[in-house]
């Protein structure tokens, strides 16, 4: 009998240390962590096929497929950094002189090409000067700005950018991506596409160019990356004809991400098991522009009744599907020269008719408000875009709940640049793309932009000239970011403009793609700038992993 009962407190010992074995083992595995690994591909479903992905020939707007490899592939002087500002690439860092005029960049050492050859300041001002002499550059405004641009060499490494003034926002543009000289030195760019280079693209990015398809592109890890080697093996991007196609791609389980600007495809797509969502803005913005060169709009308080009477936030949820956030100066929401305080006053109609009512403007026998003869009356112009059309309507039938009478008048996207160039028309809406991670909208908003120029307004304002001068020319970046704010308190009490909303980029994938930034809670409020940009951190990115207790083992 005690024999039984021994071995009877024997076994009920044996199994409380087998549970307090198996409970101990459950806590160490939810305290350890999943730990980067090397290795795996990771498959992204992507709509269009590149059409010229070589950099200084690529048209971001017109090819976003070739913008995405290019980022993948080359790297620039500069880049921009997970907290969305400038830091230095393939240069290990830059200077610059009193004047703010010469810049002085030295490249890191050991940099290579993906063919092993070493990268010297030869590529910089070979990349420079070519840009310089293209007769159709993808990007005519950045061409343009290095043509007024001195480059010389003062050693392998080391080269100054000489400009034709002080400009703070050149950091930025040395993001544009280096060319191999080695390779393209002698062939005329128009051969480019043609050649050898087209379907190798040498470059000297994260990724290398392993196969270039019509249906798909297969990169490889670049060992030699300045950055550290990304802990992908591979990334493939499978083209694909329609969104539709994507993300029945996805659906399937053949690919494990898929991005969409607007998202109109993926917001209501459940994903078979585990998911990531990740909602970010990109750069660019919708605008309802008011001619001041017309007596009508020369009142201020006009525009900024009219403002107050605009419920931009109905505009987003009715007709826009919630697929946007509102955007209330030209200063993208969220970026280092924003101001969260300076927004503008939330939409009030019965406010806004009484604004009116002080100007005079009283409802006539048709509901429309006018003074003395003159009837609140005015066209909105807008281009053929199906969302800003319908903005534009949705619009029209706010402000004559207030007693105002829009006619929304469509047009070709090409006539209505033409005519926001030459100042024909009376409100338009609008919109601003790439606009990038340096806030300066000089060309935007400066009175010497008006006639010919993007300053499509005619807004003439010294104060507004003043700071944007100053802040193109200050080189420290807590300064640049209070004129911007002096900016945009001065934009929005003369309001020539009704900034209207920025659109979102949803980005899905499945939940074994881990590593990005851009899911953390911390960077929830980043921009992209460019729809390339998701990739801003794909070193990073990592699909194996192993897991590591925290904390240490007795």
């Amino acid at each position: 009998m005690a024999r039984r009962i021994r071995w009877q407190i024997t076994i009920a010992l044996f199994g409380i240390s087998v549970i307090v074995g198996l409970f101990g083992r459950l806590a160490a595995l939810s305290a350890s962590t999943d730990n980067p690994a090397i290795g795996g591909t990771y498959r992204e479903a992507v709509v269009g096929s590149p059409i010229m992905p070589i950099p200084l020939l690529n048209d971001p707007i017109t090819d976003p497929t070739g913008r995405v490899l290019i980022s993948l592939l080359f790297d620039g002087l500069t880049r921009i950094g997970i907290d969305g500002l400038i830091e230095p690439a393939l240069a290990e860092g830059y200077t610059v002189d009193a004047t703010g005029e010469m810049y002085t960049f030295t490249l890191r050492s050991g940099l290579r090409w993906h063919d092993g050859t070493p990268i010297t300041t030869n590529d910089v001002i070979f990349t420079v000067r070519t840009l310089q002499e293209l007769e159709t550059p993808g990007e005519p405004a950045l061409a343009n700005f290095w043509r007024t641009t001195l480059v010389e060499r003062v050693d392998n490494r080391t080269m100054r950018f000489i400009l034709s003034g002080p400009f703070a926002p050149f950091p930025a543009l040395a993001r544009m991506p280096i060319l191999p000289a080695h390779l393209l030195r002698g062939i005329a760019p128009s051969e480019w596409p043609t050649g050898d280079f087209a379907r190798r693209l040498i470059g000297s990015g994260p990724f290398r160019l392993a196969e270039l398809r019509a249906d798909a592109a297969i990169l490889t890890a670049n060992p030699t990356y300045y950055n550290g080697r990304p802990f992908l093996d591979q990334i493939e991007l499978r083209f694909m004809a329609t969104p539709e196609a994507a993300v029945a791609a996805l659906l399937r389980g053949e690919v494990m991400g898929f991005a969409e600007r607007w998202g109109t495809n993926l917001k209501t797509v459940d994903v078979p098991g585990e998911e990531r969502r990740i909602v970010l803005p990109i750069d660019e913005y919708t605008t309802l522009t008011f001619n001041l060169r017309l007596p009508l709009f020369q009142e201020i308080p006009l525009r900024r009744a009219l403002a107050l009477g605009l419920n931009r936030d109905a505009l987003i949820e009715t007709v826009l599907n919630g697929l946007a956030q509102p955007i209330d100066t030209p200063l993208l929401p969220g970026t280092w020269a924003d101001d969260p305080t300076i927004r503008r006053v939330p939409a009030d109609p019965t406010v806004a008719a009484e604004r009116l009512a002080e100007l005079d403007f009283e409802p006539g026998s048709d509901g429309i408000r006018q003074r003395g003869a003159q009837r609140l009356s005015f066209r909105l112009l807008v281009d053929q875009d199906e969302r800003r059309l319908a903005v534009a309507t949705a619009i029209a039938e706010q402000w004559h709940a207030i007693g105002v009478e829009v006619t929304v008048e469509s047009v070709e996207s090409t006539t209505l640049v033409e005519r926001l160039r030459k100042g024909d028309f009376m409100a338009a809406i609008h919109t601003w793309t790439r606009i990038g991670p340096d806030p300066d909208v000089y060309s935007l908003w400066h009175s010497s932009q008006a006639k010919g120029g993007l300053n499509y307004a005619g807004l003439n304002d010294g104060r507004i000239d003043t700071l944007l001068e100053q802040a193109r020319s200050e080189p420290e970046l807590a300064a640049r970011a209070e004129l911007y704010h002096e900016f945009q308190r001065r934009w929005l009490e003369l309001s020539p403009a009704i900034t209207l909303y920025q659109p979102q980029y949803l980005i899905v994938s499945s939940a074994n793609v881990q590593g990005r930034a851009f899911a953390s809670p911390d960077f929830a409020n980043q921009t992209l700038f460019g729809a390339e940009d998701r990739f801003r951190d794909v070193q990073r990115w990592f699909v194996n992993s192993f897991r590591r207790l925290e904390g240490d083992l007795p």
